[in-house]
């Protein structure tokens, strides 16, 4: 068991990487749907991909580390990561549907192909299953298309706990039931997600000099700009489709994986080095970086629908940087207002949480073999 703890300097740095990630994602977004049309764009990242490939990187390396640090039972980790999850996207994904029911009074023809919105009572609890990304299904919820990652990433924390929580047999038995259950998609992008845990468990194994360090951390970035200028990233993907043996599985939202391998091996060569560079400044920075990395995953979700609701309301200049300074401030301005009484306040949904969870672990307790099967096996996990 790896029991070191984080330096405040790679924490604050993580907390960097992932405010930086989402904001790639949302500069990204401009380009994808055609709000910024202008010559200028070609200054903007377009690599949104790769930056969601950064956060499975990182979701999987903190939830390793809080694990092994507030040494947490299955119901705490239950709780706690379904505190963070739903205080968010609950509340975003109602006033998604909301703000758009509102806007397909007022412009239907700019809502078109929104065919959910036909049958909610089966597509929001749906999406609140996070169920989008399971097998062959290839489902977005409205307009928030970002929303596709949390159909992989939310699994991802369920497959850990089947394999932290558990052991010999049961293990074995838990995780192959929810292996299978997931599908092909999610196998091709479970290793990115695991390097985090692996990050985590050997990030002190082999040692750096400065100097090794400083050649790694700016090496990996280098070396990422090169695969991505010389265009290998593409030719990847299109040879991770055609070799793909399956014709009748579609790859949909994982056809990039040969690309994300090469991506992840890039960020987890950096985040080693992280460990060891001198980032002794980062630390002057330390509550704004906090403050901003704690509305990430409020950003990440939002600016889509605050995108989209633009979009399909005004007539907009595309071309004009102006159009597109409006709308990330109107962005920036969403996240605050909504996140502030969401990802700030998520503790304020634990109580609620925490009463569904009890609810559901008292419906086991009416089949008694069922219980004993997804009992932890491991005491230390779940006592207490």
């Amino acid at each position: 068991m790896n029991n070191s703890k984080m330096s405040q300097e790679l924490s604050i740095y993580l907390d960097l990487c992932r405010f930086i990630a989402a904001v790639v994602v949302v500069l990204a977004h401009l380009i994808h749907f055609d709000i910024a049309t202008g010559d200028w764009i070609r200054w903007l990242p377009y690599n949104g991909r790769d930056a969601v490939i950064l956060f499975f990187l990182l979701s999987g390396y903190v939830i390793s580390y809080t694990c092994e640090q507030k040494q947490d039972t299955l119901k705490t980790y239950v709780v706690a990561r379904a505190t963070r999850i739903y205080s968010v996207a609950l509340p975003i994904l109602l006033l998604t549907v909301a703000v758009d029911l509102i806007g397909i009074q007022f412009n239907p023809d700019n809502y078109t192909g929104l065919y959910q919105y036909e049958k909610l009572y089966i597509y929001i609890p749906f999406h609140l299953s996070f169920l989008g990304e399971v097998w062959t299904i290839s489902e977005q919820p409205f307009t928030v298309p970002p929303y596709w990652s949390l159909g992989y990433e939310v699994w991802y924390y369920v497959l850990f706990a089947a394999l932290y929580f558990y052991s010999g047999v049961k293990r074995v038995i838990v995780f192959s039931i929810l292996f299978l259950f997931v599908g092909y998609k999610l196998w091709l992008l479970f290793p990115l997600w695991l390097m985090g845990v692996w990050l985590y468990r050997n990030h002190q194994r082999w040692p750096l000099s400065q100097l090794m360090a400083n050649i790694l951390f700016f090496g990996s970035i280098f070396g990422y700009l090169v695969f991505k200028h010389t265009g290998t990233d593409k030719y990847l993907i299109e040879l991770g489709q055609q070799i793909w043996p399956f014709a009748s599985l579609s790859l949909g939202s994982a056809k990039k994986y040969l690309s994300d391998y090469v991506v992840c091996f890039f960020v987890l060569g950096h985040l080693y080095a992280a460990n060891y560079v001198n980032l002794t400044w980062i630390v002057k920075f330390k509550k704004p970086i906090v403050l901003l990395a704690s509305y990430t995953f409020t950003l990440y979700l939002i600016h889509a629908p605050v995108m989209k609701t633009v979009e399909h309301n005004w007539q907009l200049e595309t071309e004009a940087i102006s159009t597109s300074i409006f709308i990330l401030l109107l962005v920036a301005f969403s996240t605050w207002s909504i996140g502030f009484i969401t990802e700030q306040r998520k503790h304020k949904f634990k109580p609620l949480v925490v009463l569904i969870v009890n609810f559901f672990v008292g419906m086991f307790s009416f089949f008694p073999l069922l219980v004993k099967m997804i009992k932890p096996s491991r005491a230390k996990n779940y006592e207490g």
